[in-house]
């Protein structure tokens, strides 16, 4: 018997059992279908954290002192603006060195109030996260060396303040200091982001020398900075953490986080997730390879007269033996093929609710069809040889 004939045989024996080689099938198709809608949204997803990432730059970091918030924090420890103008002058590499002050106050404006985190920054903030101005513009470096009283504020809190108003020109009051409102940012969308302590779009940020005078301190709770190039990122953090040891007499009291550790923190979340997910799926492939090999088992027994004739005209072991794998495979195959189908359809449906990228993997495409192969192959090989070996007399007997 060749290939073809077996083929056409096996495509007979599924027409005559539609619902039962249907239900066969069903397992295959579930674990083929997840695994391909995993791997196509996995990869969507980890396209998106890269688009994000290279938006905001993967060559950031932001340095901080070990015992922030601790009570035992030493004033001598803690970052200052002079620790950011050092390591711009030691380190070339740097690209920006920014110092961010941080403080949790009430703005006021015309006996209406909002609370919200006020930053003390230098102007190369805005471009340091890449943040896009709605209207108005950031405070300049005139305005910083002269710690100018202007302020620039999130579109969040300049609607809480000023509502459906203009806030370009208007006054807000700080710790019942006056500050003109000269810009407004757009929402944050950078990887910073996540940074940020407080409520999330509301921020207002007013130069580094104007945030001392209105909260009485020089401290410095973080340095944002980045580099030319991303793969001067780790030298340069080692370096700049070494300097800050020297600057304040310390052995290693200060660390620093960088946007590629986000990227490494998602990859092994959706290695995670795609792992549990594929095990699932492993389970359901095993559990229709069973369901494959009961099925052939129940066809090599309503079939035993019809092996019987065909052993007593001549057919040998390995004719019966290929015509029930040729079956077993076509039922995995197209089982196969029908949960590729099912995976990439539900992949695109997901896809395009969460706003991602399908992008489908070759790779678990020829890995789906190979396995299913395998399956039908290892899980038809037990019902097929027993077939093969039956006796003719004795399966013509057979009632």
């Amino acid at each position: 018997m060749n290939l073809y004939e077996g083929f056409r045989g096996a495509l007979r024996s599924l027409r005559a059992n539609k619902l039962r080689a249907g239900l066969t099938m069903l397992g295959i198709i579930i674990g083929i279908a997840a695994v391909i809608a995993v791997v196509t949204i996995g990869l969507g997803g980890k396209a998106v954290i890269m688009q994000e990432m290279e938006k905001t730059g993967v060559n950031l970091f932001v340095l901080y002192t070990k015992a922030i918030g601790q009570s035992g924090l030493q004033d001598g420890d803690r970052l200052n603006l002079e620790d950011a103008e050092s390591l711009q002058r030691a380190l070339p590499q740097l690209k920006f060195i920014v110092p961010i002050s941080m403080e949790f106050s009430n703005l006021e404006v015309s006996q209406k109030r909002a609370s919200g985190m006020v930053v003390g920054t230098t102007p190369d903030f805005a471009e340091l996260r890449r943040r896009e101005v709605a209207s108005g513009r950031f405070f300049t470096e005139e305005e910083f060396q002269a710690d100018r009283r202007v302020v620039v504020v999130d579109q969040g809190l300049g609607e809480s303040l000023f509502g459906a108003g203009n806030p370009l020109g208007q006054q807000i009051l700080i710790r019942n200091v006056p500050c003109r409102v000269i810009g407004v940012l757009a929402k944050d969308k950078s990887a910073f982001a996540q940074f940020n302590v407080g409520p999330q779009s509301s921020f207002a940020y007013i130069p580094w020398g104007t945030w001392s005078d209105v909260f009485q301190t020089r401290r410095v709770d973080q340095l944002e900075g980045s580099t030319f190039k991303e793969a001067d990122l780790e030298s340069s953090i080692a370096a700049a953490k070494r300097i800050l040891n020297l600057r304040h007499g310390t052995s290693n009291k200060y660390d620093a986080f960088n946007v590629q550790q986000l990227v490494q923190t998602a990859n092994q979340i959706t290695k995670i997730l795609t792992s549990i997910i594929s095990m699932v799926a492993g389970i359901s492939l095993f559990v229709g390879g069973i369901g494959i090999m009961n099925i052939m088992l129940v066809s090599v027994t309503e079939r035993t007269k019809e092996i019987g004739l065909r052993k007593a005209l001549g057919a040998k072991e390995k004719d019966i033996l290929s015509q029930f794998l040729i079956e077993a495979t076509v039922i995995s195959l197209t089982g196969g093929i029908i949960g590729i189908i099912c995976g990439v359809g539900s992949a695109v449906l997901i896809a395009t609710i969460l706003e991602w990228p399908p992008l489908l993997s070759s790779w678990a495409i020829v890995l789906a069809v190979s396995f299913s192969i395998a399956i039908g192959l290892f899980f038809g090989f037990y019902p097929a040889k027993k077939a093969a070996k039956l006796e003719p007399i004795t399966a013509l007997r057979y009632e």
